[in-house]
């Protein structure tokens, strides 16, 4: 991403790609519409015709609009891209933050192992009934767990500690991540910056904001067992065969899904505000809202541009591992196996939620260097200014800094 121009061709490339793909679906579909107006006999009625006609008129209107917000935000885009290249420079600089995925899930896994051994023995506190059921005329008997309501409630208790739990690892991952981001980027000698910052990260996280990540994790894992709760009913409701109450259930799930996605992006940003500024959650949250609604147009440019960067670079290692793994197979293992595919096909799965965790990193840092640029913008003029160089440079040139109260 630090090579000179791959990341504009990238992210210029696939907008125009897609504006591209639009137009083109719109002019196919009025070529469809004279090619039916000219059938004889005709097999399409006038009112097919025409809904397919206007069909392409509004494939045209999101293509129009879209470019008219390519030229709107264009400036905006070229923030984003040079907020990309600092979020790259930062992780390169850190290096452990690469790794920083496999320490959150070995920390995961060791708790999960312990859960699950806790979870069995609650599992089999059960009473063994049995029952018997007819198919096709004959009686089949089988056994089957049954708890009393403490067991039952215990079991809702476990799963809400699980969810709390991995969610409560996932935010302080988040927290280090941003944390040494922020003093990477306020750093004045950046050559000072290496993985001995991730490692006091580490340690400035788990003293100082372990009740940050707790209370982000707890909403979010409250909004969870509510969703949980929600579809055990809806199963209830779609054997009871009642539409309404399926109705009613699958809105409340849209809704609570939602909600946990609007919560969980204010909680990402919530984390960056104490990383950089050390309050505490709730003043974190609300001002990580006032600031993105005041930064609307950057962080939504931000997030299509890094977005486009995550989608490449999970192709790319997906691309990579299952041609490695492919050609490996194919060239040591053919004799051995029926057909390489199948094993490509999970390779590829696997390397997919790798690129994932590992891209996750990155992700964080991007949001990351966005709210130390805007916060160093706000409270430092010019000269006084934490950007790097090329950060100001490439702000500089594309006209998109703001002249704050008392700033120059």
């Amino acid at each position: 991403l630090r090579i000179p121009g791959v990341l504009a061709l990238m992210v210029w490339g696939s907008i125009l790609s897609a504006i591209s793909l639009i137009a083109g679906i719109g002019y196919y579909a009025h070529t469809e519409v004279r090619a039916w107006e000219n059938e004889d006999p005709k097999a399409h009625s006038d009112g097919e015709i025409q809904m397919l006609q206007i069909l392409a008129y509004l494939v045209w209107g999101v293509g129009g609009v879209l470019v008219l917000l390519m030229c709107a935000l264009r400036k905006r885009i070229q923030l984003a891209i040079g907020v990309v290249k600092e979020a790259a420079k930062s992780i390169s600089a850190m290096p452990l933050l690469v790794a920083f995925p496999i320490f959150q899930c070995l920390g995961l896994l060791l708790f999960l192992l312990i859960w699950l051994v806790y979870s069995i023995h609650l599992a089999s506190l059960g009473t063994l009934v049995p029952a018997t059921i007819e198919m096709n005329d004959i009686a089949v008997t089988y056994r089957s767990f049954e708890y009393d309501e403490i067991t039952y409630r215990a079991g809702w208790y476990f799963l809400f500690m699980f969810l709390w739990t991995s969610e409560f690892i996932m935010a302080m991952g988040e927290i280090i991540i941003a944390m040494s981001v922020a003093k990477w980027f306020f750093s004045r000698d950046k050559s000072e910056i290496g993985n001995s910052t991730v490692l006091d990260s580490i340690t400035d996280s788990l003293i100082y904001h372990t009740g940050t990540a707790a209370f982000g994790s707890l909403i979010i894992a409250i909004i969870t067992t509510i969703r949980i709760f929600l579809a055990y009913i809806q199963k209830r409701a779609k054997n009871s065969g009642s539409k309404v109450a399926q109705a009613v259930m699958c809105c409340l799930q849209c809704c609570m899904w939602c909600l946990e996605k609007f919560i969980k992006f204010v909680n990402k940003n919530a984390y960056i505000q104490t990383a950089i500024f050390a309050t505490s959650f709730c003043k974190s949250a609300q001002n990580a809202f006032v600031l993105i609604l005041r930064n609307a147009a950057r962080v939504g440019t931000l997030t299509l541009v890094s977005e486009v960067v995550v989608i490449v670079g999970k192709l790319f290692i997906c691309t990579i591992t299952a041609g490695l793994s492919y050609f490996v197979i194919d060239h040591y293992l053919s004799e051995d196996l029926y057909s390489p595919v199948g094993p490509v096909i999970f390779i590829l799965i696997l390397s997919y939620f790798s690129g994932s965790m590992f891209m996750n990193v990155f992700t964080m840092a991007v949001g990351t260097i966005l709210m130390c640029f805007i916060a160093d913008e706000e409270m430092f003029d010019t000269e006084e200014s934490y950007s790097s160089k090329g950060l100001r440079a490439w702000v500089d040139s594309n006209g998109e800094r703001k002249i704050m109260p008392g700033g120059k």
